[in-house]
């Protein structure tokens, strides 16, 4: 009894948390809490500009991760290793990406699970241009 209980606890943790490296993909009721948490000094919206506009999380700072100087946008934000980046997408598959470079630079990434689709589905606030 005692193990099956451990495992459906483990089983929980693993199914809540994604863990990459040093990426961690969450809900939308855990990345806003991380916004509660650390504000948005250190959110990226990754998506093209035309997304963006559409409409973004209040605070976030667009990076394009299709743009030639992604590297250099982001080295030019100045971000903090002691707080971590939050980071998101459409669907969480481009910030990802953009997770990995932060997370091969020594960065705590946290990376909205189902993207920016999620959060707009959960009637989280947005931002339009």
């Amino acid at each position: 009894m005692k193990k099956i209980l451990i495992l459906v606890i483990f089983s929980f943790i693993f199914m809540s948390y994604q863990t990459e490296g040093s990426i961690i993909s969450v809900s939308v009721e855990e990345f806003e809490s991380y916004i509660k948490d650390y504000g948005t000094t250190q959110l990226i919206d990754v998506r093209t500009p035309e997304e963006f506009e559409k409409g973004h999380i209040p605070g976030a700072k667009l990076v394009n991760i299709y743009a030639t100087d992604f590297k250099e946008k982001i080295s030019k934000l100045n971000l903090e290793k002691s707080k971590p980046v939050l980071i998101y997408c459409r669907s969480g598959n481009r910030s990802l990406v953009g997770g990995r470079y932060l997370a091969g630079r020594g960065y705590k990434v946290i990376n909205l699970k189902y993207g920016i689709n999620d959060w707009i589905a959960k009637n989280k606030p947005i931002e339009k241009n």
